[in-house]
């Protein structure tokens, strides 16, 4: 896997760019905190049932929660999505096709200005992507549960947090060889098409500041109240806070 310091916007931008000279057909980005496996989050758990429990946690989801969900989930796929919007554990990871919307979440930890934090890029080709919204009787998209190597999920835009944030998934298998999820990092089919890049300490503020400036802020990625409030702790509080400690 290579990796790539990023030292401002302009330099990850020209880097991406540079990148986007390959062929490949798709470019995918996802912003850490820290350095960590890219695996989702029921990855995490290690249970000897998982999958098993991962599906009873999906019906009991549909089950229990049949007065807040959507009308429109009524399949699989959709309900595997808007469980990883309301944060239940699956086999999703949350990606973006915009590398500022990575970034912006490798550093929105507004209280961890003086450590490292990362932004992935993963580059892929049409026949790892399993588009929602091409479904016909001659292309059904199967079961989640049912596929054996990483996919990429290009989600329906029909909600504003997706559109907002150019959403896209990683949908990853359970090996049942390696008896878990395989990072992508580790994994021999994608791991050469992943690329690191480092954020080094102490250049966050200036690079949440040049991102609000492009319109990449807690309160145009999550337009809810949610949202604004995260947007107006950082614009009151931690935006001005090197000022006040030097007073």
């Amino acid at each position: 896997m290579k990796s790539v310091e990023i030292k401002s916007i302009d330099q990850f931008i020209r880097d991406i760019v540079d990148l986007k000279k390959e062929h490949f057909d798709f470019f995918i980005f996802r912003g850490q905190r820290i350095k960590a496996p890219l695996v989702p989050s029921i990855a995490r758990y290690h249970q000897q049932n998982i999958i098993s429990i991962e599906k009873q946690m999906l019906l009991d989801l549909k089950r229990r929660g049949k007065l807040l969900l959507p009308n429109t989930v009524s399949e699989e796929w959709e309900l595997l999505i808007m469980a990883q919007h309301y944060g239940l554990k699956t086999r999703l990871l949350d990606w973006s096709s915009n590398p500022l919307v990575a970034l912006y979440f490798a550093i929105r930890d507004i209280d961890d200005w003086e450590t490292p934090s990362f932004v992935y890029l993963f580059r892929g080709y049409n026949e790892q992507v399993i588009d929602k919204d091409d479904v016909s009787a001659n292309n059904p998209l199967g079961s989640p549960f049912d596929i054996r190597e990483l996919k990429v999920l290009r989600p329906s835009l029909n909600n504003e947090r997706i559109i907002a944030q150019s959403g896209w998934f990683t949908v990853h298998p359970y090996s049942e060889e390696k008896c878990g999820f395989v990072p992508m990092q580790l994994d021999e089919d994608v791991k050469m098409n992943v690329t690191e890049f480092t954020i080094v300490p102490g250049l966050k503020r200036e690079l949440m500041d040049h991102l609000n400036m492009l319109g990449f802020n807690a309160q145009t990625l999550f337009p809810e109240l949610a949202g604004l409030c995260h947007y107006l702790n950082w614009e009151h509080l931690y935006q001005k806070k090197e000022l006040v400690e030097n007073c």
